[in-house]
Parts: C-alpha cells; structure tokens; sequence
C-alpha cells in the first residue's frame, strides 16, 4: 500500500525512540492518509491505514489475524503542551484532561480500538485509527468483547453534553416557481430572490442565473467559504480573495455531462502572513469542500497567493 520494504522500518524506528527518549520500546510505525492532525477525522472514520512492524518483533503477531479488532497504544508524535482543563469538539464546557480523549497529554500516550482489515507478513491494515502519518506504535493487543466490553458503562459527561453543532444530517430547502417562457424565480423565506432560467445555449437569455451557472458556482463558493472557515479559526487575516470557475460539458452517451469544474482562486495577504500556511489551508478547502466531495466529476484547483 505505501510501498514499504520488509527492513525499510528499522531507522525510521531509530529516530522516532531518539525523538522520544527511551521510556517506551516503539515495535512500529502507522503509515497513515492524515500528514497533519486537521486531516485526522475524531476517533478514526472509514480510512483505511497501514501499521508496519519491526520485523524482529514480527513473530509477535502469530494468530492476529485470528481477531477482527485490535487494542493500538501509540505515542502523539505532535502532542502540543497540556492543560489540566480542557474544551473537546464534542462539547463547549471545558473538563478535566483526564476526563476526556485530548490528544495533548503529559505521556503523550494515545489509544485506539480498530478494525483488522489484513495481516501481510509485518504490515497490518486497520480501519478506524485517527493517528497521523508517522506514528510510532508501542503495543498492540487482540479488542476482546467478553473481556473489554462494558455493557452497563455510562458515558459520563458525553450523555449530558451542550453540542456546539446539530450533528448527522443537514438539510437545505429551496423553492423554485416558473414565471414565463423559459425563466423562473429561485427562492427562500430568508434571502433574495434569484432569476433563474435556461442558459443562452438552450434558448435562454444572458442575464439568467442557470442551473448552469448555480452548478459551477456552488462548487467555487464552497471552496470559497470552506477556505474562510480554516481562515477564521486560526485567526489568519486577508487582504482579499477572489476566485473564477468553469464548468465544462459534453455529449455523453447522447446527453450532455458535465466533465470537469476548474476553479481559480487568488488570494492576497500582508507580509505577515506566511503564504505556506495560506496555500495548505487551500488544499484542505479543496480536499473539504463537502459540494465537490458529492460530486462524481474532476475538480481542478489552481489557486494562487500574492503579497501586497
């Protein structure tokens, strides 16, 4: 999967002891899709990742493959300082750390339970470990129900806990009324009406909003505002952004496909502001853009940054 060899482990596991000191024995490493803790989805997803052991301990994993779940302990490689009272993306009421799953801890000692997809000699595929890409791992032990569950546990706080978001499932309404010819009226009880008709290419005027047009741009406004959303929560400043698309179709089969979406945004900052920060938290706009992610067709990104 990541193209590992059998002994390529030994000095990536050197450095990582070095990097730590040598209160944990490190047996491995997790080969991950997440390069940073933004990317890494709460408590692992769907995400398959790759769990690569030192060869001299792979006789240690005889019959693993036997579980369908294992118990991972890893060190947080980019554990930040820690406070004793913390707030979690489940709640807006801070708790003690010890009471929660923060990742910044005074052992930076982390703990999943994951999905044992294939065992290929030293290399384990699991699902479910939210880990970065890199992670050193200091044990593994088989997830066993009749000794690791719980069935009359509580959940503590998380029962009672104040959402900062309505969780699961979104819904977005719209109301759309035909006027004359080939225009109509796109509207909602809590906006402005939109003229909405078909595009001069199917026998309809310039000035309408198309579905057309409404396509193209609800990809470029969700990168657009999916951007300002990372802007925001790291309290970065712009001096501006803007940003083109276009959509291209074809006949498909007979009927006309859209093919790919090209968006073009530039964004302009201020000298203190560091344009890398800026371009990476593009790329996560791009990769997060929930419209683009719905969508079975190329989204091409090309976004520039600019100092004024």
């Amino acid at each position: 999967m990541f193209g590992l060899e059998r002994g390529f482990l030994a000095e990536e596991v050197k450095n990582t002891i070095t990097m730590r000191g040598k209160q944990f024995q490190i047996i491995g490493i997790i080969k991950s899709p997440f390069q940073s803790r933004d990317d890494a989805q709460h408590q692992g997803k769907d995400e398959i990742s790759e769990i690569v052991i030192d060869v001299k301990f792979e006789a240690g994993l005889k019959d693993i493959e036997k579980f369908s779940h294992l118990s991972i302990f890893y060190l947080f490689r980019k554990s930040e300082e820690f406070s004793l009272s913390v707030t979690t993306p489940w709640d807006t009421e801070k708790h003690g750390l010890f009471a929660t799953r923060s990742p910044n801890r005074p052992s930076k000692l982390g703990y999943a339970v994951v999905q044992l997809i294939e065992r290929k000699g030293n290399f384990l595929s699991v699902k479910g470990l939210d880990a970065i890409d890199g992670t050193p791992i200091v044990d593994i032990k088989p997830y066993i129900p009749r000794l690791d569950a719980r069935p009359f546990a509580n959940q503590g706080w998380f029962e009672d806990r104040k959402l900062p978001y309505t969780p699961r499932i979104y819904e977005w309404h719209t109301e759309t009324m035909w006027k004359e010819g080939k225009e109509g009226v796109l509207s909602d009880s809590q906006k402005h009406d939109i003229q909405v008709g078909c595009p001069p290419e199917f026998g309809g005027e310039p000035v309408y909003w198309s579905a057309e047009h409404l396509f193209i741009s609800s990809v470029e406004v969700c990168i657009m505002t999916t951007f300002l959303d990372l802007v925001v929560k790291h309290n970065l400043k712009l001096k501006a952004y803007r940003s083109t698309a276009i959509g291209r179709a074809q006949l498909v089969g007979g009927d006309f496909k859209f093919k790919h979406v090209e968006v073009n945004p530039v964004v302009v900052i201020d000298e203190h502001e560091s344009a890398e920060t800026i371009r990476d938290f593009l790329a996560k706009a791009k990769e997060k853009c929930m419209v683009s992610n719905s969508l079975s067709i190329v989204v091409h990104f090309n976004p520039q940054v600019r100092r004024e």
